[in-house]
């Protein structure tokens, strides 16, 4: 299976060479950590690269998304008027929030009828917006997943999309995907972060310090035989991420 490079030279040597393509990437992090917008830069990167982002937001609306991600000089809007990304927008879908832009995917559902209802928009997206891109999905965040819809719930969904994904490995031919999954760990149980961790390949942990403007970022899990753990030093910087 083809490596996909992050185009973060510390991180692709720290994970072993990049991210194999079809995997996911667990990001963890606590209540005053910035570590979660990695994954926006790595999807920056690969947006350069002509790939399409793919944003599965359950937990705030989007305006205060937006927000959150200038502090990186991420823009959802403008990359999403532009083509290079899409918004399965969960939040708005459970809470009654209609928007007008057509980069935003959105239907009325509830926990009984998430999985159909969600998987019906992301076919939608493939075939509008993604096409013969490689998707690079965020969800954001899961936490937010397992507050709507309950951990056991959610974990029984997971494993059906796990399923979902083996078969269209299987049966469909297009370029594959790469999927990280965002996780503040200060708002679930263990459990549910064990089985988490169990379904991804790569896993990277943040720990914020306080009263320091540099996080430990963890380097914990890699399917790639030159992967060892390293802990690196993480920061942003006049809107840039910072990995020392």
């Amino acid at each position: 299976m083809e490596i996909i490079k992050t185009k973060i030279p510390s991180l692709d040597k720290a994970l072993g060479g990049g991210i194999l393509e079809d995997s996911i990437v667990l990001i963890t992090y606590d209540t005053y950590s910035q570590g979660w917008t990695l994954a926006f830069e790595i999807l920056r990167n690969r947006i350069e690269d002509g790939d399409f982002g793919v944003i599965i937001n359950s937990v705030v609306p989007m305006s205060m998304l937006n927000l959150e991600l200038k502090r990186i000089n991420f823009d959802l809007n403008e990359k999403g008027e532009n083509g290079d990304l899409g918004i399965i927008d969960i939040f708005a879908s459970f809470y009654g929030i209609e928007y007008q832009q057509p980069h935003i995917y959105y239907e009325n559902m509830d926990q009984e009828t998430y999985l159909p209802k969600f998987m019906g928009l992301y076919r939608r997206m493939l075939k509008e917006k993604i096409r013969d891109r490689r998707p690079i999905g965020i969800q954001a965040t899961a936490d937010g997943f397992a507050f709507l819809l309950g951990e056991e719930r959610d974990l029984r969904i997971l494993q059906k999309n796990l399923a979902e994904k083996e078969n269209a490995l299987i049966r469909e031919k297009r370029k594959r995907p790469i999927n990280i999954t965002l996780l503040n760990r200060d708002r679930i149980s263990q459990r549910y972060l064990s089985w988490l961790s169990l379904y991804s390949q790569y896993q990277i942990d943040f720990n914020s310090q306080e009263s320091q403007m540099e996080e430990k970022m963890l380097i914990r899990k890699s399917p790639l035989p030159n992967f060892k753990p390293t802990t690196l030093n993480f920061k942003i910087e006049n809107g840039k991420v910072h990995i020392i």
